[in-house]
């Protein structure tokens, strides 16, 4: 099936002013804000063709996805986005905020701008403010986020705005359109979050998503995980991926037409047992565990020069006699605490399994009698 890189070599040559915004467009500048920016003497206004011509000099291992080269060489030929004007890039690493945040506002043309969130990098701090989604509300790159938007708006007062991201990206860009004051908000045109975390109730019950709900879309692929961590006001649209499992979350396997993604009518039974599991987690565990098992598990993990998962697979027996170390200074509390909320983990994975499994008995059943009420068993 074809990719967002088969759009790209499609209707490259196809201007906004000819074939208006898709939601394929916003999938294509998600993924760019993941693109090594930071690693190129990008100018506070460049173009996106001029900016990927530096990064073709970089080496392949900058960048986190292998599908990004052919992206960059299909970026620089399509004349759609080759010339739209970059500005307001950032990315920050904060490892005692515990924050990764990145963004990078695109141009479209006619007073449009498409402001774009990085998801998740490699970096550890990065996995780290995922996993403080699971108990802390307005983490830092979510309120980075607001801030953010409230700074390019106020520098291009006369421009309207589109929100986006993948992954955690996702959940920022939903997080500043429901945080936005008024003024801003009659300003905004869509929200897309690709794949991203919803929110928790309680954090819903307490924002006004009402005020922009209508511009509100979040896609998921069919068996998407991350996707299905907390609720989704909004709701979402399936999306088909060419992938398994986990690499779903990849938006390289999203399967798109000329004008928009190819939709399915519901998520399976893998992404629906993820849904449940996380669920029984969160009821199961309070936050002041979880959090204190994330800072547990990621001080196992601040051991010599590892700041990413990349250093973490080629250095972990390196290092390995240190991790040691620090497991067995660890408290007999913390060890106990620790495998008390692993097994409420453990358990609430298991439960959403069988609760699945029972589901697809009880369906075959109700199945079976109403072929036996009508005479057709």
């Amino acid at each position: 099936m074809a990719t967002m890189l088969d759009y790209l070599y499609w209707r490259g040559d196809i201007s906004f002013e000819t074939d208006p915004f898709n939601e394929v467009d916003g999938l294509v500048l998600a993924r760019l804000a993941y693109l090594p920016f930071d690693r190129i003497s990008l100018k506070e206004k460049e173009t996106i063709g001029a900016a990927v011509r530096k990064m073709k000099k970089l080496k392949a291992g900058v960048f986190s996805q292998e599908e990004d080269v052919r992206f960059l060489a299909l970026l620089e030929d399509a004349d759609r986005f080759n010339r739209l004007v970059l500005t307001d890039f950032v990315r920050e690493h904060d490892e005692e905020a515990v924050k990764q945040f990145s963004a990078i506002t695109i141009h479209l043309g006619g007073g449009v701008m498409y402001i774009s969130f990085c998801g998740t990098d490699a970096s550890l701090v990065g996995w780290k403010e995922d996993f403080y989604m699971s108990f802390m509300q307005d983490i830092p790159a979510q309120l980075e986020a607001l801030e953010y938007v409230k700074t390019v708006a106020a520098e291009f007062p006369n421009k309207t705005f589109r929100l986006g991201g993948h992954s955690k990206g996702g959940n920022l860009a939903v997080y500043a359109a429901v945080n936005l004051p008024e003024d801003l908000r009659e300003r905004l045109i869509r929200v897309c979050n690709f794949d991203g975390p919803g929110f928790p109730p309680d954090f819903i019950a307490r924002h006004d998503f009402g005020a922009v709900l209508d511009r509100l879309n979040t896609y998921i692929p069919q068996e998407s995980m991350f996707g299905r961590i907390h609720e989704h006001v909004e709701g979402y649209t399936v999306v088909e991926s060419g992938e398994t499992g986990v690499q779903q979350h990849n938006l390289f396997s999203w399967n798109v037409r000329p004008k928009n993604m190819k939709k399915l009518k519901e998520t399976d039974s893998t992404s629906e047992i993820a849904y449940e599991a996380i669920q029984n987690i969160l009821r199961n565990t309070t936050p002041a565990e979880r959090k204190k098992y994330v800072d547990s598990m990621f001080d196992l993990l601040d051991i010599g020069t590892v700041s990413t998962i990349s250093d973490l697979k080629t250095q972990f027996f390196g290092h390995f006699p240190e991790l040691i170390r620090k497991v067995t200074d660890s408290s007999m509390e913390d060890h106990l605490e620790n495998t008390e909320v692993t097994g409420k983990m453990v358990k609430s994975a298991l439960e959403a399994v069988a609760d699945a499994e029972k589901k697809k008995v009880n369906n075959l059943l109700d199945n079976m009698a109403e072929k036996l009420e009508s005479g057709r068993l």
